[in-house]
């Protein structure tokens, strides 16, 4: 095949492919569209008794009943449909709704389907699974954190958080750090969910080997006030080797923090340590609150780093009176910042 021969097919083969993914694009279009009426078509006999039980109006249980007598194509549409419903309501009706959907079978089905080959039957699995909250699905949904496919990890990382037992904390601190990892915001996010009964998980998880476990369990420490985590946060803000589970540290301390805190964040804003550390210790110092550290804050006023002198000059304001004494008649970019962010704040509490 010659050269010119080349040049003229390639124009043709790059149309037929843009056609050809034109013609994909408006195939699955009008798939979902005829599915999603056909659905709506099906639901629609039985839209007053969503109605009714979705917004806690079914005291008698009628309209549970005749939702519970569904069959055959209107039953699985309706089963898409309750589980919509489940992520929106709360409470009562969420109970009701799930009754259903154990009447109609949809539970068992979702268990068998944990394990079925199609990841999109193994994601909606896990999602039906949370939202019902059932606990007797917890060993699969640790299970599907290892799921080959991402979307099933992250359904079942927020699945574990809406049925909210501890008992797979550590599972699901684990799961950040393997090689098929969930997203570090969806296992804090779980983590949350599950209440206080995670701290000894916490506190085991801050001497894994991976740096996003330790990472992700510092984050949930600070967020949830885990005061237990507390004495291995402060090692780990002197001597972990990572430098982002030391800035999550500073971030974690400054919410957990007592006043001796003040010392152990302080020397983190020495000029040797690393401009991302500085800056972080320099903000947690502001956030923890302590007056103590108004010296500290106004010295580094004159840094190097302008950056982190606007935020000394920030953190001070967050220290009140003391805070603004410190900053004075200091001159300087960082101070005349702060005057003005202190100015913005007493003219928007004033508009309050």
């Amino acid at each position: 095949m010659t050269a010119r021969t080349l040049l003229f097919l390639t124009p043709t083969v790059v149309l037929a492919a843009c056609l050809g993914l034109v013609l994909v694009i408006v195939g699955t279009k009008v798939a979902r569209t005829r599915r999603e009426r056909r659905t709506a078509a099906l639901v629609a006999p039985y839209r007053i008794d969503l109605l009714a039980v979705s917004a806690g109006e079914d005291d008698d249980g009628s309209h549970r009943a005749r939702l519970a007598q569904a069959d055959g194509p209107g039953r699985d549409a309706l089963d898409e449909a309750m589980t919509t419903l489940l992520g929106k309501v709360r409470g009562t009706p969420a109970d009701h709704l799930a009754e259903v959907l154990h009447a109609h079978g949809a539970i068992d089905r979702a268990m068998d389907d944990l394990e079925h080959r199609s990841s999109v039957r193994r994601a909606r699995a896990a999602q039906l699974l949370g939202l019902c909250h059932i606990h007797r699905a917890l060993t699969g949904l640790a299970a599907a954190l290892g799921d080959p496919t991402p979307e099933v990890r992250a359904s079942a990382a927020h699945a574990l958080g809406l049925i909210g037992n501890p008992a797979v904390a550590r599972r699901v601190l684990d799961a950040v750090g393997t090689s098929h990892p969930i997203p570090a915001g969806a296992a804090a996010d779980a983590l949350e969910g599950m209440g206080t009964g995670i701290s000894e998980a916490l506190r085991d998880a801050l001497h894994d080997a991976s740096p996003t476990v330790r990472t992700v369990a510092a984050q949930v420490s600070g967020e949830g006030a885990f005061t237990r985590s507390t004495p291995r946060l402060r090692e780990l803000l002197t001597h972990d080797p990572d430098l982002t589970v030391r800035e999550t540290v500073a971030e974690a301390l400054a919410h957990l923090g007592r006043a001796e805190d003040v010392e152990v964040l302080a020397r983190h804003t020495a000029g040797e340590q690393p401009t991302p550390l500085r800056r972080a210790c320099v903000t947690a110092l502001g956030e923890l609150g302590e007056p103590s550290a108004a010296p500290l804050l106004a010295a580094l006023l004159d840094d190097a780093d302008p950056r982190l002198a606007e935020q000394a000059a920030t953190a001070l304001l967050c220290l009140g009176t003391v805070g603004r004494e410190a900053l004075g008649d200091r001159q300087g970019p960082a101070a005349d910042t702060a005057r003005i962010l202190a100015q913005l704040r007493t003219a928007q509490a004033g508009t309050s």
